[in-house]
């Protein structure tokens, strides 16, 4: 007879319970959950504070924001200056949520070790654990981002909580919003709005985040119709889509001062479309009617590169280390997502969405892209490791991306 040590039983037994975990989240008898899908912990900044997140079921679950076990809160950056940018009227605000599981996808170095106070009584004394996800959940909290979102008929911008869900503020803003994006630090709202009918021009409004005011509306010259907007990540500089044609522009806007510092001629016509790479060197214009998407180096203020293979573009979305773009196009039925690699400008994948793509936001650490289809019922959810997409049906059209911890 072998005798075993008492630390070989509990090895043998941690590699039991490890091969009894794999089986059961690798089973495909019912349909799966994300803490199925995903059992890993990941970090994510909530509230401008490092948080150890997981799944109980579907439901993303702080875990903890303090020391535990492998995960250290020092160890983690919240202060990325990372807003995010919703093209179809909505911005979460005015909490940053920048992780792999929310807006911005800026990675965060994952956690595969748990933690004691999580682990069942038997298996504590593991010389390794496996990886069993806790079953405490979050219950909604006052701290949950909200959404702005533009009633473009209406001529208001209306803020959402989203926990609970209800309207809080609807704040009368100039003629025909178009976009709104927050600032990085979270302080203002800014938003877009075409003006009236007759072309004569529109305007951009800037609104207190903690009083929901508006503190400024600035008229736009004679003529140019505000629509695409982006935010630099050090929160100094707006850029401005004018719509316009003939005379299409990017108007460069310092926010301190609410001045136009610079014009960028002869970009692509319609500009509605506008995303800033990570580091906010270069801004790439998209456009739904035109026929190239244009590259601008955000230094210079000048092009420095035009995509021409690629028309009827809507937006934009990167990587978390600005190496690849993700561009809708709604040049075919059904329309694609165009993969571009931002060193060289090569399209590297073309994936097959719904019809007319709009909206397009990148989300868990890089891996997932979720795309809105505006003539379609459907939501694309495009898998950049499997590559594969999947659809998702909705109630109705959808419009705007907001991803909430």
């Amino acid at each position: 007879m072998i005798q075993l040590s008492t630390t070989t039983k509990l090895m043998c037994a941690g590699i039991a319970l490890s091969l009894g975990w794999m089986v059961l989240e690798a089973c495909e008898c019912d349909e799966s959950t994300k803490e199925q899908s995903y059992p890993e912990f990941w970090v994510a900044c909530v509230n401008n504070k490092p948080a150890l997140m997981s799944y109980n079921n579907n439901d993303a679950t702080i875990v903890t924001t303090d020391s535990a076990g492998n995960f250290n809160p020092s160890e983690y950056d919240c202060t990325h200056a990372g807003s995010p940018q919703y093209k179809g009227s909505q911005s979460s605000s005015p909490f940053k949520v920048s992780s792999p599981a929310g807006p911005g996808g800026f990675f965060r170095p994952r956690v595969t070790g748990t933690f004691d106070t999580y682990l069942p009584e038997p298996v504590r004394d593991l010389p390794f654990t496996p990886g069993i996800p806790p079953a405490t959940t979050v219950a909604c909290q006052s701290n949950f981002p909200d959404v702005f979102r533009t009633n473009h008929p209406e001529d208001s911008v209306t803020r959402i909580s989203t926990c609970p869900f209800s309207i809080k503020a609807t704040i009368p803003v100039f003629t025909r919003p178009l976009q709104v994006v927050v600032t990085p630090d979270g302080s203002t709202a800014i938003v877009t709005s075409f003006g009236p009918l007759d072309g004569s021009g529109g305007a951009v409004t800037l609104i207190n985040v903690s009083t929901n005011k508006v503190t400024s509306t600035i008229m736009m010259p004679l003529g140019v119709t505000p629509n695409g907007l982006a935010i630099s990540p050090d929160g100094t500089t707006a850029y401005i889509g004018n719509f316009t044609n003939p005379g299409q522009s990017i108007l460069v806007m310092d926010i301190a001062s609410q001045m136009i510092t610079a014009t960028i001629q002869n970009v692509v016509q319609y500009p509605s479309g506008l995303t800033l790479t990570p580091d906010g060197s270069e801004l790439w214009v998209a456009s739904p009617l035109g026929g190239e998407v244009d590259v601008i180096d955000t230094l210079s203020q000048t092009e420095i590169y035009r995509l021409t293979t690629i028309q009827d573009a809507t937006d934009i979305a990167f990587n978390s280390t600005g190496t690849m773009a993700y561009i809708t196009s709604a040049a075919t039925t059904p329309g694609q997502v165009i993969a571009v690699n931002t060193a060289t400008f090569q399209v590297m994948n073309t994936y097959t969405v719904g019809n007319t793509p709009s909206d397009i936001s990148m989300s868990y650490g890089d891996r997932f892209l979720v795309v809105n289809n505006d003539s379609d019922v459907i939501i694309s959810v495009i898998d950049l490791v499997q590559n594969a997409v999947k659809s998702v049906t909705v109630g109705s059209n959808a419009s705007g991306i907001a991803f909430l911890q």
